[in-house]
């Protein structure tokens, strides 16, 4: 990092389709854009956006051209399909021309897929399930606000069925542009900024150990776990450290490239099960929990990518199937050191749930039903 630390830079950054604003005070890059449109509206959470300062900087920078502008403020954590449903009437029906995502992943995903419904029609339903394709979408401004989602610069959204409670990932749209100012995460809650790094850092080791993940994925996912080893106690230690927060930001977006390229794994699809079933489970709370049993049988099957990570944890892993339980320790202990040790119980898990939760959660990278019962029984 060099000098970088205590220059934390801004910069410009080209991937796919998206242009990337980061450091602080980038949401400026955004005016010559946004003060082409007469109207927008503006997709929020319940308090994040107007806490952390994000709206109001956003709403300023419309007024100042003249952008009429609505707030839709109904987006929860783990968002339903209605919601986006609700999110696209609004913006159809008000004639707005964008969609600005002030929020972290449940408010970005939600504003993608509401984007393609506002012109293609039909429900988020049909599109998570494959059912309709869109045929074009309103553009996206992603004013990210945790340094975990990711999705400020991937296609993915993520939606839970109301009428099944299935959490399903579908690939979406790209913003058009994102702005990923680490001021904003100054006001996340405690348990979010350990939730959210946590989403960052297994993001990065599930897709640096899918079986068709390049170099380059494998290099991305390495300086996020690095990153985040390094930053998140600190972070911790002094929540007003904006050069925590910057890095941790970094990771965050790094490791939103490595998904967009290789995809995640068996963490991520246990604990959409877990979610679906229980939204008041934070996505990052639930990877916490299931992650480090699940390590157990990721470093089994992808041993070198696994260990390439892990020993920013433990430099003693190595990358053979028998240093398994070591990959499990590792992870298990750095969660501890940041204070994090929630278990399955605290939200209603028991054990009479984990048969029904395994079969559907099996799967990926070949680990089977029996394996996922035991992931969840361990994460108890």
């Amino acid at each position: 990092m060099g000098g970088l630390s205590t220059n934390l830079r801004k910069f410009k950054l080209r991937y796919a389709s998206v242009n990337l604003y980061f450091g602080s005070q980038v949401l400026g890059e955004l005016e010559d854009e946004l003060s082409q449109f007469k109207k927008v509206i503006i997709a929020t959470g319940r308090r994040s956006a107007r806490v952390s300062g994000a709206l109001d900087e956003v709403a300023t920078l419309l007024t100042k051209h003249g952008v009429e502008y609505e707030v839709f403020s109904g987006i929860t954590p783990n968002p339903w399909a209605s919601q986006a449903d609700k999110l696209a009437q609004r913006a159809w029906s008000t004639g707005a021309e964008a969609i600005i995502a002030i929020g972290g992943g449940s408010v970005i995903d939600t504003a993608k897929v509401a984007a393609i419904i506002a012109v293609s029609g039909g429900e988020a339903r049909e599109y998570l399930y494959g059912e309709r394709k869109g045929r074009g979408h309103l553009p996206v401004y992603a004013i990210n606000l945790t340094h975990g989602t990711g999705t400020e610069v991937d296609r993915y959204s993520v939606l839970t069925d109301d009428e099944t409670r299935e959490k399903r990932g579908m690939i979406s749209i790209y913003p058009r542009a994102s702005v990923d100012d680490p001021r904003y995460t100054l006001t996340l809650p405690r348990r979010h900024v350990i939730y959210t790094s946590l989403d960052a850092f297994y993001h990065a080791y599930e897709a640096a150990t899918q079986k068709e993940a390049s170099p380059f994925v494998m290099l991305l996912s390495s300086e996020v776990v690095k990153l985040v080893h390094l930053w998140l106690p600190k972070a911790l230690t002094n929540p007003e450290d904006l050069e925590a927060r910057y890095w941790l930001l970094y990771a965050s977006m790094l490791a939103g490239i490595a998904i967009d390229l290789a995809g995640t794994n068996i963490v991520h699809t246990i604990e959409h099960v877990l979610s679906g079933i229980n939204p008041q489970l934070a996505h990052g709370c639930g990877l916490g929990i299931v992650g480090p049993r699940s390590a157990y049988y990721i470093h089994k099957v992808s041993p070198e990518a696994s260990a390439l990570l892990l020993k920013h944890l433990d430099p003693s892993i190595r990358p053979v199937p028998e240093d398994a339980e070591r990959a499990e320790a590792a992870i298990r202990e750095f969660q501890r050191s940041v204070e994090f040790e929630e278990k399955l119980g605290d939200y209603g898990f028991a054990r009479d749930d984990l048969p029904a939760i395994a079969r559907r959660a099996a799967g990926p990278l070949g680990i089977t039903a029996k394996e996922v019962r035991d992931i969840l029984e361990r994460s108890l």
